[in-house]
């Protein structure tokens, strides 16, 4: 299959095309910074496209689409992963609205926007899929924007899968707890096992990725087997 990566350069996303390319799937990363796609390539065997933008841009997807038209490559699968953490003061109060906007249009107008503009290619495909990568932020009471993105995502793509199943379209929701990626490392305050590894994602998504066309994975919670870590 042939599948895009948002966010796909690093942690989670990378940890994905990881194992996508071990399956033998032809990859497309998506990412803003051009040294860390390249980087990313690399480590991949050279074996996949990557194309430099910023996700949150109207244009991008278009770009994107003329980018793919070039190099003949058609998406059956679509991978929602990239995705911001602005703010650190962990309150829903505290913030100004702007803030919020912000990191909504990081979160989830973008990944409607990407969604509206490339549905039509993926609609085409021979495994037509989008997978969303969510958080456990978007399940509990988290105070943080993070959240509040987290759980309108959740609900855009249960909304999603709904409005797509006439068409042949599965759509997956997963929410990763904590995940050890360059962001989040272990230290004083949070140990090594209290942190999924970011290959655990990349399996539960390639496994998902071979289930028979009839088969969709609606939703997937996975967490550090003591529970989130904040």
């Amino acid at each position: 299959m042939r599948v895009i990566i948002t966010g796909g350069s690093r942690g989670i996303g990378l940890a994905i095309a990881r194992q996508l390319s071990i399956s033998g799937h032809e990859l497309l990363l998506v990412g803003r910074n051009g040294e860390s796609l390249a980087e990313a390539r690399t480590a991949l065997g050279g074996n996949a496209l990557v194309f430099t933008a910023d996700q949150t841009s109207e244009e991008t997807p278009d770009r994107l689409i003329i980018y793919m038209k070039e190099h003949q490559f058609q998406p059956d699968v679509l991978i929602l992963n990239a995705a911001a953490f602005f703010d650190d003061t962990r309150s829903v109060t505290e913030p100004k609205g702007e803030e919020l906007e912000r990191i909504l249009l990081a979160n989830v107008v973008s990944n409607y926007n990407w969604v509206r503009t490339l549905l039509p290619l993926i609609r085409q495909g021979e495994y037509p899929r989008i997978l969303v990568i969510g958080s456990t932020a978007g399940l509990r009471a988290d105070t943080s924007l993070y959240g509040i993105s987290k759980a309108a995502l959740r609900n855009y793509a249960l909304g999603l899968r709904e409005e797509l199943k006439p068409a042949g379209v599965g759509v997956t929701l997963i929410h990763p707890g904590g995940t050890f990626t360059e962001r989040r490392v272990p230290n004083e305050r949070t140990a090594p096992d209290r942190l999924l590894e970011g290959s655990d994602i990349g399996l539960l998504v390639a496994a998902i990725l071979s289930l028979s066309p009839q088969a969709v994975v609606e939703e997937l919670t996975v967490r550090p087997m003591l529970g989130d870590t904040f």
